[in-house]
């Protein structure tokens, strides 16, 4: 019996010895300050949800169990999961210099992200990442209270949270989350529901929730995983506060190097869902998830993103029974098409295809005689393009 018990503890030191040891890491503002000066070069690759109900259901399946994994020594295993072709795109990191647009209203920046406007911020080491507003062509957006995208030392157990009190200017928070992740979720929700909206307060808050090993086609990183949340409360109709957003970004040691030479991050989103029932379920969906293979290079000579000619609000109203629209501003003449495809991927109308004239315009898009369900909008020019979920309901 005692030599099995030491065959046992043997075996137990045996397996700890050969488990895998994961690193826990942590990130400094001179770990980014190598971004100031260079442009952040990127290949994503985005999740294929698939076509189908089922596919999509077990892609949503295998993402919630990656989302689950939380706390110290853990592995997230992105290999399993299938990917649509890679997109490109570059973001300059520009030095602050005061003849750049709206530089003027920032003058505490020390460099500016050029990403369909200039977002203004300063690396601080030992107290965070701040943005301190943004500037397009036509006007300046300057925060209350500067946005804290990262809080350093980054490692494990830190938490934080922006504004410090609830903010009830969710159109302004809106837009500054749209400009600085390049995602229009955030502008696209505050449009679908301004009327719920009056009168709530929103924060984020973040939490560098678990440690461990990122695996994806590109290779294998040792991560942090950093936790956002959009919390909004006051909604009408709504007596607890709603998480509308929550995603989850792992973050590359990759950092640590001072000349990296290809950064591998990824990140999952998840979108709040309600159910028509009463009293209705909340639940956080999986909505998108990529990984990202990044390299850095000089600033010089790298195209610069342009301010969007065009601006999509919509559509409204959504849920939607017999009609919806869709609204278009552009600073100049375009050719536009509108498609709408169901979740099969067919496209079932092309409500509008053709030029038109600088300025407003509302598009209509009869929903009438469609299934009740969720479609896909899809807005085209020959530059740019831009899918709106759309729920119809009848």
């Amino acid at each position: 019996m005692r030599r099995c018990a030491y065959w046992l503890l043997f075996g137990l030191f045996g397996w700890w010895q050969s488990a895998p040891l994961h690193a826990q890491i942590t990130l400094n503002a001179n770990h980014f300050q190598t971004l100031i000066g260079k442009a952040y070069a990127s290949t994503i690759y985005n999740v294929n949800f698939g076509n189908t109900q089922d596919e999509q259901a077990q892609t949503r399946l295998a993402l919630q169990s990656l989302i689950r994994k939380n706390g110290p020594s853990q592995t997230w295993d992105f290999t399993t999961l299938s990917y649509q072709q890679p997109t490109t795109f570059s973001i300059p990191y520009l030095p602050y210099d005061n003849t750049l647009p709206g530089a003027a209203a920032f003058t505490q920046a020390d460099h500016a992200v050029l990403l369909r406007a200039y977002i203004y911020g300063s690396l601080l080491q030992d107290d965070g990442n701040y943005y301190y507003g943004l500037a397009t062509g036509d006007s300046t957006l300057v925060l209350d209270e500067p946005f804290l995208n990262l809080k350093f030392p980054l490692t494990e157990g830190v938490s934080w949270q922006w504004p410090s009190t609830p903010s009830t200017d969710l159109e302004a928070i809106a837009r500054f989350l749209t400009a600085i992740t390049g995602d229009s979720t955030a502008i696209q929700t505050y449009e679908q529901y301004r009327d719920q909206l009056q009168g709530a307060t929103v924060q984020i808050f973040w939490e560098v929730d678990g440690y461990g090993t990122l695996t994806t086609p590109a290779g294998s990183r040792e991560t942090l995983r950093l936790k956002r949340t959009v919390r909004v409360s006051g909604v009408s109709g709504f007596s607890q506060p709603l998480d509308i957003f929550i995603s989850y970004i792992w973050l590359s040691a990759d950092w640590l190097q001072s000349n990296p030479a290809e950064i591998i991050q990824a990140e999952i989103v998840t979108t709040l869902t309600v159910s028509q029932g009463f009293p209705p379920v909340l639940t956080q969906v999986p909505s998108g998830a990529y990984y990202s293979v990044a390299t850095l290079r000089p600033v010089a000579g790298e195209p610069l993103p342009q301010t969007p000619t065009v601006r999509l609000w919509g559509p409204y109203p959504n849920p939607a029974a017999g009609q919806t629209t869709l609204t278009l501003h552009l600073s100049a003449p375009q050719s536009i098409t509108v498609r709408v495809y169901n979740l099969l991927g067919q496209e079932i109308a092309r409500p509008f295809e053709g030029m038109l004239p600088a300025g407003t315009h509302p598009l209509s898009i009869p929903t009438r005689t469609w299934p009740t369900g969720l479609y896909l909008c899809r807005v085209e020019t020959p530059g740019q393009s831009w899918t709106r979920r759309l729920v119809v309901m009848h």
